[in-house]
């Protein structure tokens, strides 16, 4: 059995797309939609893809496996560092169980630790990657939960627009300055492909107000959870509770939020009109693996492993909310 990892070329995207519905399409027998070739389409337009990082695993000619490792920037413990995402890997059914996952899986991790990258990163099966040294329960995806009761508010000031690509530099600028001292933090990238909704479940809108762009936020459509919220310090409950107003249809009730904690809390500074309640919880699915020893991610997991530390909030890029089975 002679199976050979290379990387992806541009001829190979149909059989990668072909491979990867064949793999999911089992784990969608509700409404048999199949997101994740889409999902690697987009995430071939990312400003950090690297060709050198999908990976395609051929036997007897045939496109039998993919795995794509998207590198970002993260913020580890306040410091800026290298890492990737891996998501998804695909194998196809008929050749499922030869040992085609862990070749795609190590060879990934070789090219990413030549490439300088500390640490991989996933959402998936807590029975299968440990196996490759990932630890699970090393970061959320849930923050806080906001419970406000503004009494008057004027929501008729307040309106969304789609983003556009005027708006990425200050966007850009406050992200940084929003995340620049966060435990762990993503950086979703630098063009319009990493900011905008590709999918119907979710927004990514700029908030104005009195005809001023005051923010951006990306949150769910139906829910209204908040994905992301960057805003000046002082303009921040004042959007939250615009939302809770296009929710409840008054300026009061609970918003599922991504946002920290301590964050909140910091600008309460104790409004009795706010009540803010910690949601963090790290599933087991959640999983890291440190690449390159005596980097700030090992002691990053070093600490959340013992207890010394809370998991941090990662929040994947707006590519991945195509999941929720619904495009535009």
């Amino acid at each position: 059995m002679d199976i050979k990892i290379r990387s992806e070329k541009s001829s190979d995207y149909t059989g990668v797309a072909n491979v990867t519905y064949e793999a999911f399409l089992g784990w969608h027998p509700d409404n048999q939609y199949v997101s994740e070739p889409v999902l690697v389409d987009l995430l071939r337009h990312g400003s950090g893809y690297n060709p050198e990082l999908s990976l395609v695993a051929e036997m007897d000619g045939k496109i039998a496996g993919h795995a794509l490792f998207s590198p970002y920037k993260f913020i580890v413990q306040g410091n800026e560092t290298k890492g990737a995402v891996l998501a998804p890997i695909s194998v196809h059914p008929d050749y499922q169980r030869m040992g085609i996952g862990k070749k795609l899986i190590e060879e990934g991790h070789n090219r990413l630790k030549q490439l300088g990258h500390t640490f991989s990163l996933l959402c998936g099966h807590d029975s299968y990657y440990p196996r490759f040294g990932y630890k699970t329960r090393m970061f959320s995806e849930k923050g806080s939960k906001v419970s406000i009761n503004a009494g008057q508010f004027n929501c008729d000031s307040y309106s969304l627009r789609p983003v556009s690509t005027r708006d990425l530099p200050w966007i850009i600028e406050k992200w940084h300055q929003c995340h620049r001292s966060d435990r762990l933090a993503l950086f979703p990238g630098e063009n319009i492909s990493e900011w905008h909704n590709h999918g119907i479940g979710a927004r990514c809108s700029v908030v104005v107000r009195e005809k001023q762009s005051i923010g951006f936020v990306r949150y769910d459509n139906s829910s209204f959870c908040i994905k992301e919220l960057l805003a000046e310090d002082e303009d921040v409950f004042d959007i939250l509770t615009y939302f809770a107003h296009k929710k409840y249809g008054k300026p009061g009730g609970d918003l599922h939020t991504t946002i920290s904690c301590e964050y909140l809390h910091t600008l309460s500074k104790g409004n009795r009109n706010i009540k803010i309640t910690d949601q963090n919880a790290a599933y087991t699915a959640f999983m890291i693996k440190v690449l390159i020893n005596g980097t700030l991610m090992e002691d990053y997991c070093a600490k959340v492993e013992s207890g010394a530390l809370k998991p941090g909030l990662i929040v994947f890029p707006p590519m991945f909310d195509i999941e929720d089975g619904r495009v535009e």
